[in-house]
């Protein structure tokens, strides 16, 4: 047993805390992100905010940041490749569980390395509730789309108040579609959100404590709420053609009702949806601006080089000053990656600006990782959370990806929600008395240019809550 020393030279994948930081701000949302630009401003003194007053250390650099932040300057400038900060060489070739192998402090206040990863639990409120029901009761793109616009419209107390013609306009879709999502979040819990006034809420509680009916008195009570707050019995008794003692055990019922049925969900504390980008119509095609509100600035202090290297906080002085350094260039490096993937996503939905929800177009995170050079799961971190603002509404970037089944002709790509409505309409069409197996089924898909198999017709099918054949065969 003996001590030696050896040398060797091998590969391994290193995580440095400035590029957990950079990976860390890729992935914030927008008001998560101001709130540790916040805190990274209270305790590094070598930053201050970009408010337009604050004097940078050296007047040139200055001046070329500010053309950098501009949204040409954005659209102009070709991504760095130094530092590791690249779009794909700094921020994809590390692990995506964002584990490294250095054992140096992560760079947000001590946090563990994988910490970052996790967003805080919280409990859910009254939209993420809704949209978690809308997920699970649709899986029509379309529907989709119409309930997030809905839901984001509805008031904490769960009440949802908008012209649902002018509504239909503005989502290029038909009136009739509108009102059938409405009609879908009706029945969501708690029961009585969507409703339009207080008489409609409390309907929409009888009648789910009602199994969907109401008697004639109950019927009449709710139309005539305001005797029912006067008090007055005897004259609702007579309208409703009913004995006093049943319209008083009526009006107990709905008086025991919640006329806010939203607010015992936190409605106080929904969090707000900043846009991280604005999409216009420039006159020649769609293109999204970044939303300068959302992307907090942030400057070098002048002192910073007043610092002698001899101080007795040199360690301190350098540690500061590389982290303030890092957070600046990660931050513009955040803008315009968001800034091109947000553009990207909009020239392949295209139709979707000019047409609507209904003309959305099979996309995956790799066609966006390959029109803007970057690693998918790049994307995968700027779309979720990342709002853009637009002529229909505020949607999230993931919102615009869907999954693609190849036709018979193998060319064109159909979004798989379109072959869901396929399937649904020729179920619709079928002889009751014969109905579509699944085999005949993908048959008449193939014929229609698409081509799936049985299994995943099934599936479709399922998902969609019809039964099969035998099920739904009508018999004599």
């Amino acid at each position: 047993m003996k001590q030696q020393l050896n040398i060797k030279m091998d590969q391994k994948l290193v995580m440095t805390p400035q590029l957990q930081m950079a990976i860390k701000l890729l992935q914030m949302q927008t008001i998560d992100l101001q709130t540790f630009v916040d805190n990274e401003l209270m305790e590094n003194p070598f930053l201050a905010p970009d408010d337009g007053t604050t004097e940078n250390e050296n007047t040139k650099e200055n001046q070329e940041k500010v053309q950098t932040d501009s949204v040409d300057g954005l659209a102009n400038e070709t991504m760095p490749d130094d530092n590791n900060m690249a779009l794909d060489t700094g921020w994809d070739n590390m692990y995506d569980s964002g584990r490294g192998t250095s054992n140096t402090a992560a760079p947000a206040g001590g946090d563990d390395g994988d910490t970052w990863e996790k967003l805080a639990t919280e409990e859910k409120n009254l939209k993420d509730l809704l949209i978690d029901q809308l997920g699970m009761s649709t899986n029509d793109t379309v529907t989709k789309f119409i309930g997030s616009f809905l839901i984001d419209a509805i008031d904490d107390a769960g009440y949802l108040k908008l012209n649902t013609s002018e509504t239909a306009k503005l989502l290029n879709i038909k009136e009739e579609k509108l009102e059938e999502v409405l009609t879908l979040i009706k029945t969501f819990e708690p029961a009585g959100v969507g409703a339009s006034s207080l008489s409609e809420c409390l309907r929409l509680q009888m009648l789910a404590n009602h199994n969907n009916n109401l008697s004639y008195a109950e019927d009449v009570i709710l139309k005539n709420l305001e005797l029912l707050a006067l008090k007055d019995y005897k004259k609702l008794a007579k309208i409703a053609k009913s004995p006093i003692d049943e319209v008083e055990e009526i009006c107990q019922e709905i008086t025991s009702l919640t006329p806010k049925p939203g607010l015992k969900y936190g409605g106080s504390t929904t969090n707000n949806i900043i846009p991280d980008v604005i999409v216009k119509n420039t006159g020649k095609k769609w293109r999204a601006e970044l939303n300068v509100d959302a992307m907090p600035k942030l400057l070098l202090n002048s002192f910073s080089g007043s610092f002698k290297s001899g101080s007795d906080d040199k360690e301190y002085v350098n540690e500061r000053m590389n982290r303030a350094q890092w957070l600046v260039k990660s931050l513009e490096q955040r803008a315009k990656t968001i800034f091109k993937v947000s553009n990207a996503i909009v020239t392949a939905q295209e139709d979707f600006f000019n047409y609507g929800v209904e003309s959305l177009k099979p996309m995956t995170l790799k066609v966006i990782a390959d029109t803007v050079d970057a690693h998918e799961s790049t994307i995968s971190r700027v779309t979720n959370g990342k709002y853009m603002q637009t002529p229909k509404g505020v949607f999230e970037f993931k919102y615009f990806f869907s999954s693609a089944i190849g036709t018979t002709g193998g060319n064109i790509s159909v979004a798989s929600e379109s072959v869901k409505e396929i399937i649904k309409r020729l179920i619709s069409e079928e002889d009751a008395r014969k109905p579509l197996s699944d085999e005949k089924l993908v048959q008449l898909l193939k014929k229609e240019g698409v081509s799936v198999a049985r299994r995943t017709v099934a599936k479709y099918r399922e998902g969609a809550g019809i039964p099969s054949s035998s099920g739904r065969r009508l018999r004599a």
